[in-house]
C-alpha cells in the first residue's frame, strides 16, 4: 500500500543515514515482518555492522529471530541477491553445532546461529561478513551491549529496531507504558 511503501521509505532513510523513526499501523499492516526484513536488509548491504532487535520480551525476540533466519534459509529471491549469506547457513541445516567446523575457502566462516544472536558469515569479499543480529526483550539488558567480532573488533549496536514493545499487562499500566517510552 502507499503508507507501507511510506514506511519502507522511512527505515530506509533511518538505516542508511541514522535518526529516529516510530511509525504506528493498524495490526495485521505488517510492521513485524518490515522491522525484520529491515533488520536483515541493514545487514547485508554492510549499512549496519550490529543490530539489535528488541521485542516486548524475550520469548518474543526469539520468535523475530527465528522469523528472520527462515527468510535467510528459503527465500530465492534473497538467496539469489545474497549467495555468500544464505549458503553458508543454508549449509548448516539449523544446526547451531556445525558453526564451528564451516569453512569457506579455507577460512572458518565463523558463523553464530543461537536462539538470541545470528553472526552472519565471514566470507572473502562480502561487504556483510560477520554482521551481528541480537535479539531481546525490551525488560532485558540492553546497557553497555557490545559483541566481539572474529576479526577482534569490539563493536556495540549501531542500529536498534524496537517491534511491539508492550505486553498486554504493560498496556494497562500508565507507570509501565511511561517506563517503556
Amino acid at each position: 500500500s502507499d503508507d507501507q511503501l511510506k514506511v519502507i521509505a522511512r527505515i530506509e532513510k533511518a538505516v542508511l543515514e541514522g535518526g529516529q523513526y516510530a511509525m504506528a499501523m493498524p495490526r495485521g499492516s505488517g510492521k513485524t515482518t518490515l522491522c525484520e526484513i529491515a533488520c536483515l536488509w541493514a545487514l547485508s548491504i554492510a549499512a549496519r555492522k550490529f543490530v539489535l532487535f528488541i521485542g516486548a520480551s524475550v520469548e518474543a525476540a526469539k520468535e523475530l529471530l527465528a522469523s528472520v533466519k527462515v527468510h535467510i534459509e528459503s527465500n530465492e529471491i534473497y538467496a539469489a541477491d545474497f549467495p555468500e549469506i544464505c549458503y553458508p547457513i543454508q549449509e548448516i541445516e539449523g544446526r547451531a553445532n556445525l558453526c564451528a567446523g564451516q569453512l569457506s575457502q579455507g577460512e572458518r566462516t565463523h558463523i553464530t546461529y543461537g536462539k538470541n544472536v545470528l553472526v552472519l558469515p565471514t566470507i572473502a569479499g562480502s561487504a556483510a561478513s560477520g554482521g551481528i543480529l541480537r535479539v531481546a526483550g525490551i525488560t532485558g539488558r540492553l546497557r553497555g551491549m557490545s559483541h566481539t567480532r572474529s576479526d577482534g573488533e569490539r563493536v556495540r549496536p549501531d542500529l536498534v529496531i524496537i517491534d511491539d514493545p508492550q505486553t498486554d499487562a504493560s498496556a494497562k499500566s500508565e507507570p509501565m507504558c511511561a517506563q517503556r517510552e
